[in-house]
């Protein structure tokens, strides 16, 4: 489904819920849009998205010959390299075959005009253009064509010997449950399960509370989408990409240890347990995303 160009805000969204929602990259969302910290939405505000249909670079430049003889161009037609002369510039005048080409000075050079009827002394390693009512010669190799000997046509027919490809057994597929199980981020009290009444809305995740300063582990393997702390009441939120769809967060941590695009393995620290946001004690809010969408975590995590 080809993304729209922009997204009505809706009651209770932000910016990460956009995110999500959109499977857009935030530092893009929030550049093109212009939001500043804390980067708060108004219920009916209009986001532009990023990679939407517009925001694709526009076509080449495009350059006609009329018949009278003058070039019409549309766009950017030249481009000037540093001290030196336009890169695609020629001088086009009518003239006595219908054009006069004016051809670009090679380095430290004067431009040399092409005159009717007169052939041009060849560039060595190019073949001089036709001009009409006069004969063309082929030019003289000066040196060997090739350096590379083409080895004699082989008479002899080779069968090779039919061999049996040794048969593969595939281990069985597994489940998208059972491939996708993950690690528990941080061991303590769930205080606030999925889908229970947290702050006026279901919760989307599960909130877990833990002493301060407990190690977060990464449930899985995966790479660092995002690090920071500039969602309001999110905290200092870290989210990591595991493939298949798969997005897992972790909010309110005191400190992180990785930043964006760092690849972690499953287990390995990534921050600690903290009370930043909008909490009142120390807690780790753990969410897991499907394709954008919430999901309960407690079916991507081993029991207890």
């Amino acid at each position: 489904m080809q993304r729209p160009a922009t997204a009505q805000v809706q009651p209770g969204d932000d910016v990460l819920s956009i995110v999500r929602r959109y499977d857009v990259s935030m530092p893009q969302l929030i550049a093109l849009n212009g939001l500043q910290p804390p980067y708060a939405l108004q219920a009916g505000q209009t986001l532009r998205l990023p990679g939407a249909p517009g925001s694709l670079p526009g076509a080449a430049p495009t350059i006609t010959l009329p018949n009278s003889g003058g070039i019409t161009a549309t766009g950017p037609t030249s481009i000037t390299p540093m001290g030196g002369t336009p890169l695609g510039t020629a001088t086009v005048t009518p003239g006595a075959n219908g054009l006069s080409v004016q051809r670009l000075p090679p380095p430290g050079g004067a431009a040399a005009p092409v005159q009717p009827g007169v052939v041009p002394p060849p560039v060595p390693g190019t073949v001089p253009p036709a001009v009409p009512g006069v004969a063309a010669t082929a030019p003289t190799p000066t040196g060997p064509l090739s350096i590379v000997p083409k080895a004699a046509p082989s008479t002899a027919v080779v069968t090779p010997p039919v061999v049996a490809a040794p048969a593969v057994t595939q281990p069985p597929a597994r489940t998208a449950s059972a491939a996708s199980h993950f690690a528990w981020p941080v061991r303590g009290s769930l205080i606030a399960g999925y889908n229970a009444p947290l702050a006026g809305k279901p919760n989307q995740g599960i909130n877990i509370a833990a002493a301060a300063g407990t190690p977060i582990k990464a449930a899985g393997a995966g790479t660092v989408a995002y690090a920071g702390n500039e969602l309001r009441g999110y905290g200092n939120l870290v989210l990591i990409q595991h493939g298949d769809g798969l997005v897992t967060a972790y909010a309110h941590a005191a400190s992180l240890s990785v930043k964006k695009g760092d690849a972690v393995a499953a287990g390995q620290t990534i921050g600690t347990v903290g009370q930043t946001g909008a909490v009142d004690q120390p807690q780790l809010h753990f969410e897991v995303r499907k394709n954008s969408s919430p999901v309960d975590p407690s079916k991507y995590l081993p029991p207890g």
